[in-house]
């Protein structure tokens, strides 16, 4: 009996030891799965992470593209308004130019017929003299 009970134990024992050993490598596969499919979720929240990131960056490229696209409308819009001022300036300061020189003619126009008056009034004033001296002799 004693050795059937011992005998029973080291039966039991042995079969305790596979079940053991029969769990131990369930254990290991389940663990490797485990790990697996950690690897895998990381491997699939890396790729949306670097998805999200080429998203964010198109979409600030193409902020940034229309802030440039923006900035060169403005820049060629400035040239041209500063183009056209230059243009209105230059015909403006022609304009002016002319005005300056038909002043200038009329001034020095008006010198000429004011010297003439002078000349005029300087023989009106010799003519009035012998005149005078005519009408004295005349008179006299």
């Amino acid at each position: 009996m004693y050795d059937k009970s011992r005998k029973d134990r080291t039966e039991e024992n042995l079969m305790h030891s596979f079940a053991v050993h029969d769990l131990t490598q369930e254990k290991k596969k389940l663990q490797e799965n485990y790990d697996k499919l950690v690897e895998d979720v990381n491997g699939l929240l890396d790729a949306q992470e670097r998805r999200a990131e080429v998203e964010r960056k198109d979409l600030e490229t193409n902020k940034l593209q229309e802030k440039y696209d923006m900035v060169k409308n403005l820049a060629a819009a400035q040239a041209n308004v500063t183009r056209n001022m230059k243009l209105k300036l230059a015909e403006e300061r022609k304009n002016l130019q002319n005005h300056i020189d038909q002043l200038n003619k009329t001034v020095e126009e008006r010198k000429n017929l004011q010297n003439h008056i002078d000349e005029l009034k300087k023989t009106v004033e010799e003519s009035n003299v012998k005149l005078e001296g005519v009408k004295a002799i005349i008179n006299g």
